[in-house]
Order: C-alpha cells, then sequence, then structure tokens
C-alpha cells in the first residue's frame, strides 16, 4: 500500500532528511519529487522560499494495520480520559445543596418510600449493548478496508447469540491481498477490531470473513474429515490430516465424530498440530 508524506525546509536535502526520519526509512527505499525548490530570495534577505519535497514509500499491510491498531487503542485511551473528568461543583452550588430543610428532607423520604424501583433487565440491557457492539464492528471494518484502498468495499453480516458475523466483498482483483497468506491479513483485521470492541470484556465472539474465504475453507476441511471418516471405515487403518489450527481441528473432529466406527484426536504442537483418525470395533 503506498503512502506518502510532505515536508519542507530550508533546502531539499534537509526536507527529505526529515520525511526519512520521521517514516524510519532508507533513502533507496523511497522515491521523492521535489514539489518546490528552494530560493534564497534577493541578497538572501527578501523572497527567500523552503524546498518543499514529497516522499512515496510502499507500506507493509501488516505494519499499516499495527499503526491503525495503535490509533486505536490511542483513541480508546483519550476516550477513557475524558469520560473520567468531571464538572467542578461551584461553591455556591454546594452551599445551596447543604441548606436543605428538615421538612423539605422528611418529604423526600416519604417519597423515596413510596416510589417502586423498576426491576432492571438485564437481558435486554445485555441483547442492546451486543447490537451497539454489531454496529461499531460493522462500521470499523468498512474503515479498514477503504482506508487500505480496496475498490467495491461493502459488509453485512447479523448478531447471532452473542457471535457477530460478517461478511465482506472486495474487488475479486484485491481479494489475495485483503487475506493475506494462508488469511494471515484476514486474521490481523479480525484481531484489531476484536481489540477494538473489547470483545473479551463485553462477552462477544467476532467472526469476520472476506470475499468467502473462509466458508470456502471450513468446506474444504469438512470434506477432507469426512472423506477421512470414509477410508478408516473401510480400511480400518488409521490415517492423520494435515497441519490445522485450532478452529480448523475442531471443524475436523464435528465432522468426525458423525462417523459409525470412527474417532478422532489430535497430536503434535502448534503450528504442526494434526488430527489423527482411528478406527473403532
Amino acid at each position: 500500500m503506498k503512502k506518502s508524506i510532505i515536508k519542507s525546509a530550508k533546502t531539499k536535502e534537509k526536507a527529505i532528511e526529515l520525511a526519512l526520519e520521521e517514516i524510519g526509512k532508507m533513502r533507496d527505499e523511497v522515491e521523492v519529487e521535489i514539489i518546490e525548490e528552494e530560493s534564497t530570495g534577493f541578497l538572501g534577505l527578501i523572497g527567500s522560499k523552503d524546498a518543499v519535497v514529497r516522499v512515496s514509500y510502499e507500506e507493509d499491510i501488516k505494519e499499516a494495520l499495527s499503526n491503525l491498531e495503535r490509533e486505536i487503542e490511542d483513541t480508546k485511551f483519550t476516550a477513557n480520559e475524558d469520560d473520567q473528568e468531571e464538572e467542578p461543583i461551584e461553591k455556591e452550588e454546594a452551599i445551596a445543596v447543604s441548606e436543605v430543610t428538615e421538612h423539605e428532607e422528611e418529604m423526600e423520604s416519604e417519597a423515596r418510600v413510596e416510589e417502586k424501583a423498576e426491576p432492571v433487565n438485564y437481558g435486554r440491557a445485555k441483547q442492546k449493548a451486543d447490537i451497539d457492539k454489531f454496529y461499531e464492528a460493522k462500521d470499523l471494518l468498512e474503515k479498514i478496508l477503504l482506508a487500505m484502498h480496496f475498490e467495491d468495499v461493502t459488509v453485512i453480516g447479523n448478531l447471532e447469540d452473542n457471535i457477530i458475523k460478517l461478511e465482506a466483498k472486495v474487488s475479486e482483483k484485491d481479494t489475495g491481498i485483503a487475506i493475506g497468506k494462508a488469511g494471515s491479513t484476514l486474521d490481523a483485521i479480525e484481531l484489531i477490531i476484536r481489540k477494538a470492541i473489547d470483545s473479551r470484556r463485553n462477552n462477544v465472539r467476532i467472526n469476520i470473513d472476506i470475499n468467502s474465504y473462509k466458508k470456502r475453507r471450513d468446506e474444504k476441511i469438512i470434506d477432507l474429515a469426512a472423506d477421512t471418516a470414509r477410508k478408516v471405515q473401510r480400511s480400518k487403518k488409521s490415517w492423520n490430516l494435515r497441519y490445522m489450527n485450532s478452529y480448523e481441528r475442531r471443524l475436523a473432529h464435528e465432522e468426525i465424530s458423525k462417523y459409525p466406527n470412527v474417532s478422532s484426536h489430535s497430536e503434535g504442537n502448534d503450528p504442526k498440530r494434526y488430527v489423527v483418525v482411528d478406527y473403532v470395533e
């Protein structure tokens, strides 16, 4: 993803140096465009101008997502600080509050006794909070994909129990970049959104897919598990599946459990952990 920064200084060399220092790049890693040359003006005093340069560079997708995650965390930290600020009570208001008459206190006490506190519907409150988190996650996913300069971005989804499911669509030519090798970029985006909405504290789960990548992957894993289970039934010999992450292994175990005379368990250590399918008399 290409980004650029504009800097000005007394000389173009100094402006380039300031830009490289800010983005942490070497001179041979960037493209430099001189927008305006420096000018000393008349006798070096009148009409002098600073040099202006544009420095362009390729930003790594993971680095961009990492920067975005830091911005999200900083924004949340600032918002929390703002929430903690309270308006000071004016001295005159404090005195007025303390001058409530004994009669008024008795009337207020009687009124409180007569009032009936309405029961709090915690289930409804939790549902509303989950809905708010759903829309927060959906908007953030759209902003991330647009910030990555993808075309034809649309995001749809739903809230099932406490699981926020979002399905994003981008241009087919951007599918590989949006997903990354073995889904690494997709996993990074999901992690950012999970942290941004504080899913663990709010007891909600996030499941994000882009151009149905996860759906196709899940279908392949289920088909592989089913084929292997049938092979074990016929041959009565154990078979090993390929290396899988915890989510993929769970899908395989669930599918294999549907077949009689077959059982499964996991062996090995991450990232080389795999499912073993055994025959059971």
